[in-house]
């Protein structure tokens, strides 16, 4: 626990720093976090008896965290970088089939379609979705916005209302599930209850839709439309965490930032980006959420 906590406490220091400068630093975060995904993805796939493909998988995840980056840098519209990244993503795809053939007729490696899937999953996992925490940082959908205290980029606020409504549904079904908790949620994550699960919604909802119109400013519509995506997909993701590591037959799926054995793996608790698209922020919690008490898989 001890552990835990000052890897949660140093991480929390690093990562508001981080995201606060955005920029390369940002960016070069992301794209490290990215890698390190990929790896503990990877050793989870070969302890099963798979292989996802590491020369276009891993480098094609990558890329796409690297476009994205680039796409700042070269001050592209959101938009376009989005499309560039779609289509290298479909690209590496092509890439990682002609890989897994090319290894299936001159080495005889098997289970060609399983790890082509998984490499492809991968990409999208550790590729993709990483790749839209830069593209929602970096997102330029309004004025600066002056909250008193500091001037905010609005990409930054957009990126702080995902965290935080991600941690509050994380927070409220873990506690009001404990404390409440009788009905059995889903199978795959025997301790999730339905009460927990409901509390876990609504408590994200309204702290995204509250911290959308106080601090965007938003339409009260759309302001709806963010808190119900935030509220969706934040135990969805989490969700598809336990059934890829029940997949593999783990506990814990990654071993690289010290923490409790009962925390979750690398690609925790995925959040969503302002335009409908997902993103996984594992790692990310892992350095920065540290009221977690016990995974609740």
């Amino acid at each position: 626990m001890l552990t835990r906590i000052i890897t949660g406490v140093i991480g929390i220091i690093a990562a508001v720093g981080i995201i606060t400068k955005g920029g390369m630093l940002f960016n070069a975060a992301v794209a490290v976090l990215a890698a390190v995904a990929w790896y503990e993805y990877h050793k989870m796939v070969e302890n099963k008896g798979y292989h996802a493909y590491t020369l276009t998988g891993g480098v094609g995840a990558l890329l796409m965290v690297l476009v994205a980056g680039a796409g700042y840098y070269f001050e592209l519209e959101g938009v376009y970088t989005l499309a560039f990244i779609v289509m290298l993503t479909a690209l590496f795809f092509i890439f990682s089939t002609i890989e897994g053939l090319w290894l299936h007729c001159n080495r005889g490696e098997q289970h060609w379609a399983e790890n082509s899937a998984l490499t492809a999953w991968g990409m999208l996992y550790c590729g993709l979705l990483f790749a839209h925490i830069i593209l929602l940082r970096t997102f330029d959908g309004g004025p600066h916005i002056d909250l008193g205290f500091r001037v905010f980029e609005y990409g930054e606020i957009c990126l702080w209302i995902v965290l935080l409504g991600t941690w509050a549904s994380d927070t409220f079904a873990y506690f009001f599930g404990r404390a409440f908790g009788k009905t059995p949620f889903c199978s795959v994550s025997p301790k999730k209850s339905f009460e927990g699960a409901v509390c876990g919604f609504v408590g994200c909802f309204v702290t995204v839709l509250f911290l959308c119109i106080i601090c965007l400013g938003i339409a009260l519509w759309h302001a709806v439309a963010v808190a119900l995506a935030v509220a969706i997909f934040a135990p969805v993701g989490d969700l598809i965490e336990s059934i890829v590591k029940r997949s593999f037959d783990i506990k814990d799926s990654g071993k690289i930032f010290p923490r409790s054995r009962r925390c979750a793996g690398p690609f925790r608790q995925p959040a969503v980006y302002g335009t409908g698209c997902v993103l996984p922020a594992d790692d990310y919690q892992r350095f920065i959420y540290v009221s977690r008490i016990e995974d609740s898989k």
